[in-house]
């Protein structure tokens, strides 16, 4: 096990790299060429920053790790970088100070993550829910394990990194103030009875009657929300405290979706957390909260009539179930308060990962696939050695399995998922080899068309009334932020670098799906073109920007436009690059 000191060492170095790269990429940081792949980043005050990189997909950065250095010196500690670039940044006072405590935090979680790191073919045989505790987080945002409002003590108990289980805590809730959805034949009651134990069932039903509603609470949010602002809804009996679960959860890198381990055909429970973390607090909005259920409901009565996803590709939607919201008798009728006073309470039942999954069936989190262990072995050059195929095989093979069933939700369906590497999970077999996807978080990560399609009527009226609209071109924007320059820009410099896999020919794979999709479906084809995804180039997604700038963390309404986009970059999928790198 790596050394206290050498971890912290390491994950500053790791996110002064991710920073120099990202934040070049973003425009913010304007280093100037030294030579073909050695560049030099000029601050004030006489301070230089030198490093190696090359240029890929989407105008974006590879750094080459370890060759970061600050006037001469090893560039380890990103918090120093900060400092130093705080003019080019904008940063000063209050910000700066907030940016570079959840800089610290950040470093502090990727420390702990390194400590107990495995190896590449580990990960890539671990169970899905104990393998989110090892990932590096948002691959674009610098600043992605802050996670603002945890303690050092709250780290060690309830961060993914620390590889600890927890249990949720219940609490009853009087009717007047909770709503309750579900999907058709499941019920409050059948819902308890596959979700706890007989005898704990009793136990709560002799603490609270049919007037309440059973929600179970994150531990943290139960201590420093509900002990706080409810205080005097505990008092007065309208929310009774029932006790521990007697399962225990692991927690994803969300830190608020939990994963039950000791029964892992229960289901997942994605839970409130009023922490901040990579832009937003995390927090459960009510709508899309009661929502989720009615959502689940019309996308599996799309799947169902569809082959191609159902069938053919077998696109796996890990339903949300059943929900429940609540609401603060005081802060929730305050409609002028910042959003997170009023996403303090609720829960989402998933559908668990286990119940898809068959004999010799391995499920890795897209966000597990650019994993790199400390020799540097990647999990995706891992699975592709593992599975005998040719990285152009194995590539092929998912990017079909990947964007088919997406293009055909987004096309005739006009349904626009949230697929980045959090979201997205890939099923392989006992060799690696890809068999599907699955695909979760509907309740807050489900868009449609600003047109009324056919399918639209058959979705309810409560939750159609929460979704938001997009023309075509912005809703096939999640594409290009989550999938295209989201992930497969990284996936295309780590084959470049492992297996010598050209990225020239990586990105042709891609426009070869795309394409082959938009020449078999010819009934769609003025809305895939209006989707522009074949455009000379595209808008630049900028998340660190808005981070950075801190303007939206207590908006009164919760910020819908995150993919923040400034400037814009050649699109890979238009045209193979002149000079080969896409």
């Amino acid at each position: 096990m790596t050394s206290e000191a050498e971890a912290w060492r390491q994950a500053g170095a790791l996110i002064v790299h991710k920073m120099l790269g990202e934040l070049s990429y973003e425009g913010l940081f304007r280093p100037e060429p030294r030579n073909a792949d050695t560049w030099c980043l000029e601050l004030p005050d006489g301070v230089r920053y030198e490093f190696r990189a090359r240029r890929g997909a989407f105008d974006s950065w590879t750094v080459t790790p370890g060759s970061a250095t600050r006037n001469s010196e090893p560039a380890d500690d990103p918090r120093t970088l900060v400092v130093d670039a705080r003019v080019q940044l904008g940063l000063s006072g209050l910000r700066l100070a907030d940016v570079l405590a959840e800089l610290t935090s950040t470093v502090a979680n990727e420390a702990a993550r390194l400590r107990r790191a495995p190896t590449a073919a580990e990960l890539s045989t671990m169970d899905y829910n104990l393998a989110d505790g090892h990932l590096t987080g948002h691959p674009r945002l610098v600043l992605n394990k802050g996670r603002v409002g945890f303690s050092a003590r709250d780290r060690e108990r309830y961060s993914p990194e620390s590889g600890s289980d927890l249990k949720l805590r219940w609490f009853a809730v009087h009717r007047d103030h909770a709503q309750f959805r579900a999907v058709p034949g499941l019920d409050e009651e059948t819902l308890l009875r596959e979700e706890l134990d007989e005898d704990q069932r009793g136990e709560f039903a002799e603490k609270a009657g049919a007037d309440y509603v059973l929600v179970p609470v994150h531990p943290w949010q139960a201590d420093e929300i509900l002990g706080t602002l409810y205080a005097g809804e505990l008092a007065s009996g309208a929310i009774i405290d029932l006790g521990e679960s007697r399962d225990n959860y692991r927690p994803h890198q969300t830190v608020r979706t939990l994963a039950n381990v000791s029964r892992p055909d229960r289901r997942d429970v994605k839970t409130a957390v009023s922490v901040r973390n990579t832009l937003v607090y995390r927090g459960l909005a009510s709508a899309a909260t009661l929502a989720g259920p009615a959502v689940t409901t019309w996308l599996r009565q799309l799947d169902a009539a569809d082959p191609l996803l159902s069938k053919q590709y077998r696109f796996e939607l890990l339903g949300e179930v059943a929900s429940v919201s609540v609401r603060h008798p005081l802060f929730g009728a305050l409609e002028e308060l910042p959003y997170r006073f009023h996403e303090t309470l609720g829960a989402l039942w998933r559908e668990p990962l286990v119940a898809r999954l068959a004999d010799g069936e391995q499920a890795l989190s897209f966000a597990a696939l650019p994993y790199r262990d400390q020799p540097g072995n990647s999990v995706l050059t891992e699975l592709i050695r593992r599975s005998g195929l040719s990285a152009e095989d194995w590539c092929g093979k998912l990017f079909d399995l990947l964007l088919t069933p997406l293009l055909q939700w987004l096309l005739p369906y006009g349904v626009g998922f949230c697929p980045h590497g959090q979201n997205l999970i890939l099923i392989v077999d006992a060799d690696g080899r890809p068999l599907r996807v699955a695909i979760k978080d509907f309740a807050q990560g489900v868009d449609l068309l600003d047109e009324e399609l056919d399918c639209y009527r058959l979705l309810g009226e409560e939750a159609a009334a929460e979704m938001l609209r997009w023309p075509a071109h912005l809703l096939a924007q999640s594409l290009f932020s989550s999938v295209f320059s989201g992930q497969l820009r990284f996936w295309a410099e780590i084959l470049h670098d492992d297996l010598g896999f050209p990225r020239p020919r990586f990105w042709s794979l891609v426009r070869d799906v795309v394409a082959r999709y938009r020449k078999d479906n010819p009934d769609v084809a003025d809305r895939f073109d209006a989707c522009r995804l074949f455009a000379p180039d595209v808008e630049r997604v900028t998340l660190n920007r808005e981070h950075l700038a801190g303007q939206g963390f207590d908006k009164v309404e919760r910020d819908d436009e995150f993919d923040v986009r400034w400037g814009r970059v050649p699109n890979p999928l238009h045209a193979p690059d002149p000079a080969g790198a896409w």
